[in-house]
């Protein structure tokens, strides 16, 4: 089985557990677990048989802890006894979390052939295990029957009692019997050995960087910790919300050049499991001086857009080539500004490009001549290079959130701890100390997943202050989000529509992702990029209402009637959507600084591509990082 197979199959298995923990395994029916995990029938019954075969995951990992304790040998085991001792104890304490689950796996065991044999395996296991230790057969067979019956005894009585201590208490007696003893002593516990503490994680920020490293951290058994949230939800500006029927984002839930995305990666290591479309390109539409036209996303569209003459659109096919080859001028320069400046290229070129890289950084077009050269020979040379540019994860960023909120909350070495956000943090006692309104936590690791200015708010007046300097002045990409949810569809000529004019941009992202809006209904999102220098707080003010009114008459020019249609309106006038912008005066915050012990990860910090996979990609560098430094806690 592939390794991206094995973990999807691995995560419905974990999620199914989990759902017969919680509603006992007769209250759980394969539909629901499809639900869960947002998969289909077929992807079901594709893995397993049915839902009984899911339960061989617990002698599964029964075996899995005695494989694991077999594996120390006799020079690293000061005690037999207790060496013996913590077996049984884990075993049960991997038991003890649902005593009705144990009590349907036990029962279906007699009946079913597929369990019966599974639980024969686990019996003969931990047998042939316990022997080469307690090379005596009756010793061997006696601690074994003493497992066995102890887990069956308690998941069928009716009071509730714990598992592991209820194993205490027997092996206190079955050791007085083998060592013939009159009275039953407390039983021997091998001390933790030196180096194989867990790890104490804290990850300050709960959205897409935050939930990735948390997630990817999970995995390892050596490692626990505290994801921290100010807010009451998880997702950070990938946050999810419905009204009346409309599923609404605060960023947009486009992923660029998917099949080259750090998603991909996530996905097949993760085992995440989601679905997406390829915005039509043939329906990416510009408007210029009030006239309609393709937009030169591909050499198709190139051909037929009438925002150049044929020799300008050959300029620009060969600029495009050029960048996929890597050989591009663009890269030499520190910026696009300084590359225009150079160019002999007509100006309508000129203005394609900018506007090209305000709508690909996510920023005004007066800055788009501030990104890097460099930076945006890499990032087409990517683009132009993807067979699927711009897609939509149908079902919003929630479809990918909860996957990763659910992977995290698979494993109780890991809480989520929403509205509690850190005041602040200091070093004592080789340990870092971090401070809530309500508590105070030490940790040996901690990752900063939160907007750079934040960053450098929480580290203020402490020793790491000095090296975070180059970064306070970053600036964010501010934008206006207009949301309008229509209960029918006004108009469907296109799916974008950018106005090169005004600068404004309308996707029709229901045209796409039709799990978005009620049976027909149409979502349109409305985006425009705004300066964020102004005078005073009336010019700021005046500037908003002016663009509202130009993204109104923008809605009005191509979606005749939306007025009359419209069943939910949501307008975010100040909506941060990037947390630095990308421009060659502003700095990206690294993975790591000289000189400050923390991880860094985010939209702000130095990785892959923009937005939500520059959060993914770094988010998934300072997790790894974390593991390659600890060798001990990698998995094998």
């Amino acid at each position: 089985m592939r390794a991206s197979t094995r973990k999807k199959r691995d995560y419905l298995m974990d999620v199914a557990l989990k759902l017969f923990v919680e509603r006992g395994y007769e209250h759980v029916s394969v539909d629901d677990i499809i639900a869960a995990t947002q998969t289909s029938k077929g992807t079901f019954y594709h893995y397993f048989e049915g839902k009984d075969e899911i339960l061989r995951e617990i002698p599964r990992k029964q075996m899995e802890l005695i494989q694991a304790w077999c594996s120390r040998t006799p020079s690293q085991v000061r005690s037999l006894e207790s060496h013996v001792n913590r077996l049984m104890l884990d075993l049960t304490e991997a038991l003890g979390a649902s005593r009705r689950l144990i009590r349907s796996w036990i029962a279906l065991s007699m009946q079913n052939e597929g369990l019966k044999a599974a639980m024969e395996e686990l019996k003969r296991t931990l047998y042939e295990s316990l022997l080469r230790w307690l090379p005596e057969s009756g010793k061997a067979k006696m601690l074994t029957t003493a497992y066995f019956g102890t887990v069956m005894l308690w998941c069928t009585i009716e009071e509730e009692t714990d598992l592991t201590e209820r194993m205490r208490e027997q092996l206190a007696w079955i050791w007085t019997g083998l060592r013939h003893n009159k009275e039953a002593e407390p039983i021997l516990l091998e001390a933790e050995r030196k180096g194989e503490h867990n790890m104490k994680v804290a990850i300050i920020g709960g959205g897409l960087a935050g939930l990735t490293a948390a997630a990817y951290l999970s995995e390892h058994q050596g490692i626990e910790g505290v994801l921290f949230e100010r807010s009451p939800q998880l997702g950070g500006r990938a946050f999810t919300y419905e009204k009346a029927g409309f599923t609404l984002n605060y960023g947009a839930h486009a992923i660029y050049g998917i099949d080259r995305h750090t998603i991909g990666d996530m996905e097949r290591e993760l085992g995440l499991s989601f679905s997406s479309k390829q915005v039509d390109r043939r329906r990416v539409m510009y408007c210029k001086n009030d006239q309609l036209t393709p937009a030169p996303l591909d050499f198709v569209n190139l051909m037929r857009t009438e925002l150049l003459n044929p020799l300008q659109k050959m300029r620009f096919v060969g600029e495009i080539t050029a960048t996929i080859a890597n050989i591009h001028n663009v890269r030499n320069y520190n910026t696009l500004g300084d590359y225009l400046a150079q160019s002999d290229a007509d100006e309508d070129v000129k203005e394609l490009w900018e506007h090209l890289v305000c709508t690909n950084f996510f920023i005004t077009p007066e800055e788009a001549r501030k990104v890097s050269g460099a930076v945006i020979s890499e990032y087409y040379q990517n683009l132009f290079l993807s067979n699927r540019p711009v897609n939509y994860v149908l079902g919003s960023w929630a479809v990918i959130t909860n996957q990763l909120k659910q992977k995290i909350d698979l494993t109780s070495r890991w809480e989520i701890a929403l509205r509690e956000g850190v005041d602040s943090i200091r070093y004592a006692d080789r340990k870092f100390r971090l401070q809530t309104k309500t508590r105070e936590l030490d940790f040996d690791r901690v990752i900063f997943a939160m907007p750079v200015q934040q960053v450098c708010k929480l580290l203020k007046d402490t020793p790491w202050e000095p090296f975070m300097a180059p970064y306070e002045d970053n600036t964010s990409t501010e934008v206006m989000v207009y949301d309008i949810g229509l209960n029918r569809v006004v108009a469907r000529p296109f799916s974008y529509i950018s106005d090169m004019d005004n600068k404004l941009f309308i996707s029709d992202v229901s045209a796409t992702d039709h799990t978005l809006v009620p049976e027909g209904g149409q979502l349109l999102q409305g985006i425009a990029y705004l300066n964020d220098n102004f005078e005073g707080e009336d010019e700021r003010k005046a500037y908003l209402d002016k663009k509202t009114e130009q993204m109104e008459a923008l809605f009005d020019q191509h979606y005749p009637g939306w007025r009359e249609a419209t069943e939910v309106k949501r307008v975010s006038k100040k909506a941060m959507v990037s947390s630095v912008k990308n421009i060659a005066s502003n700095r990206l915050l690294p993975n790591r600084i000289e000189n400050v012990p923390f991880y860094f990860c985010g939209d702000g910090c130095q990785g892959k591509g923009e937005l939500a996979e520059r959060a993914f990609s770094s988010a998934r560098l300072s997790a790894k990082a974390i593991l390659e430094e600890t060798p001990q806690l990698q998995r094998a």
